[in-house]
């Protein structure tokens, strides 16, 4: 059912058998924006209050649903922090993805990550356990609770706004006109195939003329493979044919980064984005395994987290891993200035 809504709200299942459910989903997303503009209004006439801590807080967030890239991206900004601006942020998530929890712990391994659904708490708690001046707030641009000193919004180059229309109906979370309140526009996967930002940039700069553009990749940086528990260059790839096996937002962009290495693809096992796997799935996926010839399955790193979790295992079929780092190819030094701004006197 998750999938067929969601094939709905991105249309990509259309003609008359789907139009009145479409229709349906259409009038439930005129309720959701209700409740986003009388949100909007009760924190904009003093009702609801954002709380304001003693710390630079910067939020990492999306105006739409799906894979734009957040916790990469929160990965390599806790990194710039440290680099360009000599600060050790701390990371506040909910929670919700134990998959992304467990990947920003093993990417960042000297950097407190807090979780928990109160996200002021937890920047209390980085104040006094860490003694943190900074924090970074994954997933945040809809989290009005607590007071932000930048908001980040990451934007799918290829696919920036979906079909324009809200939840259900569409994959915006709020209007495009909330970029009101954002700062720096982070345009990801720059390099997939038909991707293009012109024409939204030059919509987003009318709606908020101090926004700066910044361009960013999904860049492969080795391939890991778990039974070795050693890590290879990505020329690897060259020449193998691999079974790919994901449960993210984009898995289309997995797939092109893969031929880009080399490899041919033997089948793509696709689940929904934070598909929890059970013992079912591992039936499934080795079946389907059996009647390919192939060399190694290949899964994302989020995926791999949540097969370990489960203790999932494919039979004989070894199972590696594509890592990937976030890139800024185009804006870094934009941003870098923004970042340094925060703790000018001006900026204070």
């Amino acid at each position: 059912m998750r999938e067929l809504i969601y094939s709905l709200m991105t249309d990509k299942r259309n003609g008359p058998v789907f139009a009145p459910v479409k229709f349906l989903l259409y009038l439930v997303s005129l309720g959701y924006g209700a409740g986003l503009f009388v949100r909007h209004i009760f924190y904009k006439t003093g009702i609801f209050r954002s709380e304001k801590v003693p710390l630079k807080i910067i939020s990492v967030g999306n105006l739409t649903l799906g894979g734009t890239g957040k916790t990469p991206f929160v990965m390599r900004l806790v990194k710039m922090l440290d680099e360009e601006c000599g600060k050790r942020a701390s990371v506040l998530i909910r929670g919700y993805g134990w998959d992304e929890q467990t990947m920003l712990k093993r990417k960042l391994a000297d950097t407190p990550i807090l979780v928990g659904e109160d996200r002021a708490r937890s920047a209390h708690k980085a104040i006094k356990l860490y003694g943190s001046d900074t924090a970074v707030l994954d997933d945040g641009f809809q989290h009005w609770e607590l007071e932000r000193n930048l908001d980040i919004v990451l934007i799918d180059s290829r696919n920036p706004l979906g079909n324009g229309c809200l939840f259900p109906r569409g994959i915006l979370r709020e209007p495009k006109e909330a970029v009101k309140r954002a700062s720096v526009i982070v345009f990801t996967k720059v390099d997939k195939a038909g991707s293009g930002s012109d024409n939204i940039r030059n919509e987003l700069k009318m709606i908020n003329g101090r926004l700066v553009f910044i361009e960013a990749v999904h860049k492969p940086v080795c391939v890991y493979d778990l039974k070795a528990r050693k890590a290879r260059a990505l020329d690897f790839l060259k020449g193998k044919r691999v079974v790919l096996l994901s449960s993210i937002g984009d898995p289309d962009y997995f797939a092109e980064s893969v031929r880009r290495l080399g490899a041919d693809i033997a089948e793509h096992v696709v689940f929904a984005d934070h598909h929890n796997y059970d013992q079912a799935d591992a039936v499934r996926i080795t079946k389907r395994c059996d009647e390919r010839k192939f060399d190694f399955i290949l899964t994302t790193e989020k995926d791999e987290v949540k097969l370990r979790r489960m203790s999932l295992s494919f039979g004989d079929y070894p199972v590696m891993t594509l890592n990937i780092e976030m890139d800024i190819i185009s804006g870094k030094d934009e941003l870098v200035d923004r970042l340094r701004s925060l703790y000018s006197r001006k900026g204070a």
